[in-house]
């Protein structure tokens, strides 16, 4: 399912919630911006970037794949990397798909 997923699927729900329960820790990420790349040749689809904010300031999600729960969008299992801190202290996550 993710391979049929673009920027336009993603930038309909900017500002929502997608829950994660994941190492023994539950938050909820919320999708705060959708990134588009262009890149020369024939592509299936537009590579593009999600950045989301973590809703907890004492657990940190490390590089891996998430299994995410939307309200709309269901189940995906999305790869996240942490890059940086909120200034409340949440954490920031982007995942690219290419």
């Amino acid at each position: 399912m993710l391979d049929t997923l673009t920027a336009d699927t993603f930038e309909a729900h900017l500002g929502s919630a997608f829950a994660v329960n994941a190492e023994g820790n539950e938050d909820v990420l919320t999708l705060i911006e959708v990134e588009r790349y262009t890149l020369p040749g024939n592509r299936d689809r537009a590579p593009f970037a999600l950045t989301f904010h973590g809703g907890r300031d004492d657990a940190m999600y490390d590089s891996q794949v998430l299994p995410m729960d939307h309200a709309e969008l269901g189940r995906l299992d999305i790869f996240i990397s942490p890059f940086g801190r909120n200034e409340d202290g949440t954490f920031c996550y982007q995942a690219i798909f290419n």
